[in-house]
């Protein structure tokens, strides 16, 4: 059975099930997911027996385990093909965004042109671009890309090589809803002032994906209390915002040794 193949609790099973009921009317005979499992391991390019990640990218997409292997095929060498990846590359890309696997080519390549040519792409941009986050082939390109795009042009007061710029290294920031992103402009610029917070978002990107209310918001409060007086710079907003949780109780807003600093991380 399903359960049993990818070792899921009871819990799991019927949340599967409930987000895709159809399952249930499917020949799931112990012959056929064997066969599913192979095929979806060799997609994927996962390790053989490597349950753990299977079930993680079943749970995500029930679907994967119905839907029709030629067609899947099909999409990834259209991947493949299009922005010119290699498979270890394409596999990532499906893993990421499983949905890749089934969604309709012609509408891949129409949302494709349209991000290269809203943001002016060469091909290997965008190629680096989609294969770095390829969940951007889920967004509606009329209602949540291109407003999207006018708002941090318009927003953060960005020509179109900076917004290019922008898109390429963060494009996370596509996936963010207008409020968010405007309510830590707003923390940021409680700081420092509108226009110099919106010079430092632009440079330093990551500031707008930590979490206001777990992070940005609990460590103000901490240097607040603590009677601290700060002239906020640029150098103490990052700290602020980017350090882990063991560098900020270590360090606070002070300096950490050289080579101390982290990978930042979105919280």
């Amino acid at each position: 059975s399903i359960q049993s193949s990818l070792e899921l609790g009871d819990k799991e099973l019927t949340k599967m099930i409930v987000k895709r009921p159809e399952l249930l009317t499917h020949n799931m005979s112990t012959e056929n997911i064997k066969q599913r499992f192979s095929f979806l391991q060799e997609v994927l390019d996962l390790p053989e027996g490597d349950v753990a990640s299977l079930r993680k990218y079943t749970m995500r997409r029930p679907d994967i385990l119905v839907w029709r292997e030629d067609s899947m095929k099909e999409s990834q060498q259209w991947v493949k093909q299009r922005f010119g990846l290699g498979d270890a590359r394409v596999a990532q890309m499906c893993r990421n965004a499983p949905g890749l696997f089934y969604a309709n080519t012609t509408t891949l390549s129409d949302k494709a042109d349209s991000i290269q040519s809203e943001l002016s792409l060469s091909e290997e941009e965008l190629s680096n671009l989609v294969s770095k986050f390829s969940t951007i082939f889920y967004y509606n390109i009329d209602k949540g890309f291109r407003p999207k795009l006018q708002y941090l042009r318009t927003r953060l007061e960005l020509d179109e090589e900076a917004l290019k710029n922008l898109g390429l290294k963060a494009p996370s920031l596509f996936s963010y809803s207008e409020g968010n992103i405007e309510e830590k402009l707003q923390f940021y610029s409680n700081l420092v002032g509108e226009r110099e917070a919106k010079r430092i978002v632009v440079r330093s990107s990551n500031l707008l994906r930590q979490s206001l209310k777990k992070r940005l918001k609990p460590r103000l409060e901490e240097i607040q209390k603590s009677g601290v007086k700060v002239r906020w710079t640029e150098t103490l907003m990052r700290r602020l915002a980017i350090r882990t949780n063991n560098q900020w109780e270590r360090y606070k807003l002070g300096d950490a040794p050289r080579g101390g600093a982290a990978k930042p991380k979105e919280q």
